[in-house]
């Protein structure tokens, strides 16, 4: 982190702080943002207000946020982001924002109607093999992202043409969930969390998770090396950023508020409640984190030809 601060951000934060969320209302980013929104309030003594930014599959709240003055007033939720640039619908680099902490991942899931064909994910992969224009996949957000470049990765290593497969954008993963629910998409990739009320109503199954083992909030849904005898551990990130140049000293502020927040009781209970998993990486592990990711992404984007 650098940069350096005058007179002007000695009693930060003096007056309200905005929380850009980088998709729309509802989705595991806002849900989770509105959590650390109101434990910052708690912390700093000024509202925290959570703005929704989901337009563009959240180029336009991450251009917001690496776009603000760095003076701690804009700070924002950034996500898995590096596919932007890969698919050359934005040019965000790692090195645009301030990392201040990641305090969440969540493995990406499958969902599909309660009425589909398919038992379990190899009956869906088998007919995704035979006819993938059939079965559009929605992307959860901007395609290329997380929950896509789990399922893409799957895709692609399971004999899924991904040049026949119909992706299709939406706002986030409660937009695309309930056009999964109209008919209008075939398979959902997102988070557990985000389809908790669906799969509750029983209008949605989720097929299998992309964890290391089940998720204690969702003990039924089996892990994708269960269901086709292969680990994978894919899924989102989130992590509090501001933009580049952030002072020291706001940035220091808030990763210490960060540390106490994701350790505090109250706050895990919380993300649990909403199953949401949690991570710590302080702003140093953080920056290296999305500096390895946007590697490995890049790398991986052409060969799945997306």
């Amino acid at each position: 982190m650098s940069g350096g601060i005058g007179t002007a951000h000695a009693e930060w934060p003096e007056r309200p702080v905005t929380l850009i969320v980088p998709s729309g209302a509802g989705g595991g980013t806002d849900q989770t943002g509105r959590l650390l929104a109101a434990a910052l309030e708690e912390r700093f003594g000024q509202p925290f207000t959570v703005v929704n930014q989901g337009q563009g599959g959240g180029v336009v709240g991450i251009r917001a946020i690496r776009d603000a003055p760095p003076d701690g007033y804009t700070l924002g939720i950034l996500y898995n982001f590096a596919h932007y640039k890969a698919l050359g619908q934005a040019d965000f680099e790692p090195a645009d924002f301030t990392p201040i902490a990641q305090y969440n991942f969540d493995p990406a899931a499958v969902q599909v109607r309660a009425d589909a064909p398919w038992p379990d994910l190899p009956a869906a992969l088998e007919a995704l093999r035979a006819d993938p224009e059939t079965y559009p996949v929605a992307c959860a957000g901007g395609c290329g992202g997380s929950w896509p470049m789990a399922i893409a990765s799957l895709f692609a290593t399971e004999g899924v043409d991904l040049a026949r497969v119909r992706m299709i954008p939406s706002q986030g993963a409660a937009a695309s969930l309930q056009d999964l629910v109209a008919g209008g998409v075939a398979v959902v990739p997102c988070s557990l969390p985000e389809a908790r009320g669906l799969l509750q109503a029983g209008m949605v199954r989720a097929l299998a998770v992309f964890g290391e083992e089940r998720q204690p909030a969702f003990p039924d849904v089996p892990t994708v090396a269960e269901t086709m005898g292969e680990a994978r551990a894919l899924g989102a990130w989130r992590g509090v950023v501001g933009p580049a140049g952030l002072p020291e000293k706001v940035a220091g502020r808030l990763e210490t508020a960060m540390d106490a927040i994701v350790h505090d009781p109250a706050f895990r209970e919380a993300m649990a409640a909403g199953g949401f998993g949690l991570a710590w990486r302080d702003a140093t592990a953080f920056e290296a984190f999305m500096a390895a990711e946007a590697e490995a992404v890049r790398t991986l984007i052409p060969r799945l030809g997306l």
